[in-house]
């Protein structure tokens, strides 16, 4: 059975195959080719399975000899950059007389890198070879002119290679990331909803000072882990529940982090398979398809007592509302933590209704509006802050009602 077939039916099962059966299932017998049927499927693959599993097949071309591993590390790093943010040109597993045999180009609108895998730095590099593959990206149109070039390596002891870079020519040119560094990139990329944060990174693997870029990528995951209640507030709108002006400021008690998670990971299962495609988290609640033609962002809310019961929820300019209004179709999923119903309302819907919503602007100037969600008794609707007057959301609805 072809891989993508088996994956759309079977998803859990494929995820426990070890990679070389995986490979086996992409037609062609598991042989990799540039331009077949198995890339094409592999690719495909890659394109539409979680960070961590990236992060997990990595690891294991490292650890394991097997036929094609280095081809399949060099797809997997590229995937890997996508999730950090450029969009990827995969190169080739081969090279061929008349075509240039680049492992892969990295692109920002700033910038192009040229990215060169290796499993190893064991064996000399021959760095000319592959400044030569600038020379020709350029000559193509394909690249700026000087254009840096990131070697990927798969072991942490890089010394003599690093050396290397540094006695020669391309030492302003060139520089060097281990995978368990890009992997933590990887990680930090997708737990932010920062885009300075992504910018950031891909200024730290551009040529600076520094020839390694291990320590720095260390000093960013540190900070990152120091940033999650931060970023909780795109979870669950805390500072939302102000108190009037001279009373106590109530005290929040926010819903635990790992269900919020499974909440997130069920709702963008639902849409999936309403839309009959796989959602990849892209940054911090954060999902698209392998195309980046549908973007969804998820929310998730606990219910609140007060007069009423509803659900409360902050929707921002930035990033949430111009991530959705950036592709063909746009959903802004609602989730609620006593029940596995979810409304996935499209952008336009929300933007229909945006200057009628209730806003918190904060000190820093930044805003978010306020969504409230109201469920009698399975009928859904938002309520409209400046009329008073509830919207009906039941149209959309999915996902299966649990018992409450």
């Amino acid at each position: 059975m072809p891989l993508l077939e088996f994956w759309k039916t079977n998803r859990e099962a494929v995820s426990r195959l070890k990679l070389e059966a995986i490979i086996g299932l992409a037609g062609e017998k598991g042989v990799l080719k540039d331009g077949g049927d198995t890339a094409h499927e592999w690719r495909t693959y890659l394109q539409e399975v979680a960070g961590e599993k990236l992060a997990e097949y990595a690891l294991y071309c490292l650890e394991n000899a097997f036929t094609n591993s280095g081809q399949v590390l060099q797809d997997v790093v590229n995937e890997i950059g996508r999730r950090i943010g450029f969009e990827v040109e995969n190169g080739r597993y081969r090279g061929v007389r008349g075509d240039i045999g680049f492992d892969g180009i990295w692109r920002t609108p700033d910038v192009s890198l040229i990215v060169e895998v290796k499993t190893t730095d064991a064996y000399t590099i021959t760095l000319d070879v592959i400044a030569k593959y600038r020379d020709r990206l350029f000559e193509g149109g394909r690249v700026t002119k000087d254009a840096p070039i990131l070697l990927v390596i798969g072991r942490n002891d890089t010394q003599s290679l690093e050396a290397q870079v540094r006695g020669s020519r391309h030492a302003w040119s060139m520089r060097i990331i281990s995978i368990d560094a890009l992997i933590k990139l990887m990680e930090v990329n997708l737990t932010t909803s920062s885009r300075q944060v992504t910018e950031k990174i891909h200024t730290i693997l551009q040529p600076m000072e520094y020839t390694r870029l291990d320590a720095i990528v260390d000093v960013m995951f540190a900070a990152a882990e120091d940033k999650d209640a931060e970023i909780a507030e795109l979870e669950e709108p805390g500072s939302a529940e102000e108190a009037p002006t001279g009373s106590t400021p109530r005290v929040q008690v926010r819903t635990d982090r790992e269900v919020l998670i499974a909440k997130k990971e069920l709702a963008i299962a639902s849409l999936g398979e309403k839309l009959d495609m796989v959602l990849v988290k892209r940054k911090n609640s954060m999902y698209s398809d392998s195309a980046n033609e549908v973007h969804a962002v998820c929310s998730v809310s606990k219910r609140y007592d007060r007069s009423e019961s509803f659900y409360w929820y902050a929707y921002h300019e930035e990033p949430q509302r111009s991530f959705l209004r950036s592709a063909r179709s746009g959903y802004m999923l609602f989730g609620m933590v006593d029940t596995d119903v979810f409304l996935a309302v499209p952008a336009e819907f929300l933007d229909k209704h945006w200057n009628d919503l209730h806003q918190t602007v904060r000190q820093n100037g930044k805003s978010y509006k306020h969504i409230h969600i109201y469920d009698d008794g399975g009928k859904f609707s938002m309520r409209i802050g400046s009329t008073g007057v509830n919207v009906d959301m039941t149209p959309f609805v999915i996902g299966l009602k649990a018992d409450r």
